[in-house]
């Protein structure tokens, strides 16, 4: 079979989330034979994402500064949050100057992790090959949600009965 390593790897997903679910004999053949199958080209996008420990090292103190500067709850003192994120209104401009000096003390890591992620991104539309290892449609249990489906079928994994 041949795909590009991004569906490669939304193929991965789907499959891991399936590690734990009882649907009979032949889907978890099924599920574990692709798992094995496309499990070291996973393993090795993996390693091609890692992030640096000196880019760890910048995220790490931008995630305190913004803990420290963001409002607090009136009364509380914890930083106030919306949406997963600080709120900065008050001393905005002071973390803004933080942060900028921040980024430059960091440049060099960030610089190459913006590039570890634009080769990474280009990497996801190379083509891969694997063995895939099919399922006749009629051995798909029928919960199985058309999300996960759809991707089955771009991978070319059911043997469509007739």
């Amino acid at each position: 079979m041949n795909m590009k390593k991004g569906d490669l790897l939304n193929l991965w997903y789907v499959l891991e989330g399936m590690k734990h679910q009882k649907q009979g004999v032949k889907f978890s053949y099924f599920v574990a034979k692709n798992k094995l199958a496309i499990k070291g080209e996973v393993e090795a996008l993996d390693a091609a994402r890692e992030v640096s420990e000196a880019f760890k090292a910048y995220d790490t103190k931008r995630a305190a500064l913004a803990a420290e500067m963001a409002d607090k709850l009136p009364g509380v003192g914890t930083p106030m949050t919306e949406n997963g994120q600080y709120v900065i209104k008050e001393r905005k401009e002071e973390f803004d100057k933080a942060l900028s000096e921040l980024k430059e003390q960091f440049a060099r890591p960030i610089a190459e992790r913006e590039g570890q992620i634009a080769t990474f991104n280009e990497l996801l539309d190379e083509k891969v090959e694997f063995k895939n290892y099919k399922i006749k449609f009629g051995d798909i249990p029928s919960s199985i949600e058309p999300s996960v489906m759809e991707i089955f079928i771009l991978a070319d994994l059911v043997i469509e009965e007739e």
